[in-house]
């Protein structure tokens, strides 16, 4: 129970990462907004947290608008009266691979954009004050080791994704006078929606995979060819981490991007 008594916001909350974080949480005695463009997948990850005994409330957002942005934290701020943590964990890596990046189009790069970047920054803006006023905050943005790897596959998310760590670093330095911790995690390979749209376009891009392989096979073979652990990692690891990150022993660590890829970023 290190967090006990806490609120905690998550973005893709619905999701299979966001899911995982929300959980982590929400076990270690947090409250949670749970945040989503897809409702209906939002609350039936509320209602799995009710059932470990958190308050818990759902909120359509779309984060690529401020003013759902600044909704979302009234929304919050209104039902809890404060809040405690922020994990900006939404983003995509959109519709096709971008192998060579000429192949991507204005709407593409702007679309990741809007969604890995803009996104959490309307966000930490959003919550700045709030957080400052009680001297006293933890936000998580969640990246990528897209944003190491440099992978050509997906340019305009990698680009994102580490423009994401930059975001990170600078609101650290602004909010560190104000006892507010920023730090970023960078996930490897889950398996989840994302991976399952992904990995047919991987198959397609890459002559070492057979385009005929289930995808959950595809995605398995990639992780044993890549991770220096041969093993993927879950939603609950990344979830391990933001506990860890939102808690009191991490009072002194900010500005960081930590790594959960069984060591793929080597």
């Amino acid at each position: 129970m290190r967090l006990k008594d806490h609120v905690a916001i998550v973005t893709g909350g619905g999701g299979a990462v966001g899911g995982g974080i929300a959980t982590c949480l929400a076990q270690e005695g947090a409250d949670i907004v749970v945040s989503d463009i897809n409702l209906e997948a939002a609350e039936i990850r509320a209602n799995k947290l009710k059932e470990i005994g958190r308050r818990v409330i759902t909120v359509r957002s779309d984060i690529t608008v401020e003013k759902d942005c600044q909704s979302l934290i009234r929304e919050c701020l209104k039902t809890f009266g404060k809040i405690d943590i922020l994990v900006n964990n939404a983003g995509h890596f959109g519709k096709r691979l971008g192998l060579p990046f000429t192949n991507q189009t204005e709407e593409e790069w702007d679309d990741n954009y809007n969604i890995n970047v803009k996104g959490p920054f309307f966000l930490c803006k959003a919550v700045s004050s709030h957080m400052m006023e009680r001297s006293f905050g933890k936000i998580i943005n969640i990246s990528s080791i897209a944003a190491k790897r440099d992978p050509q596959i997906v340019p305009a998310y990698a680009a994102g994704k580490n423009a994401l760590l930059t975001l990170t670093r600078i609101v650290a330095k602004d909010l560190a006078p104000f006892n507010i911790n920023v730090n970023a995690i960078c996930p490897g390979m889950i398996w989840g929606e994302f991976w399952q749209r992904l990995a047919p376009l991987v198959a397609a891009g890459d002559d070492q995979f057979d385009a005929s392989m289930d995808p959950r096979e595809l995605f398995e073979a990639w992780v044993s060819k890549n991770a220096p652990f041969k093993r993927e990692q879950t939603p609950e690891d990344i979830g391990n981490l933001a506990v860890f990150l939102s808690s009191k022993e991490a009072r002194n660590i900010t500005g960081q991007a930590i790594h959960v890829d069984g060591g793929m970023a080597m």
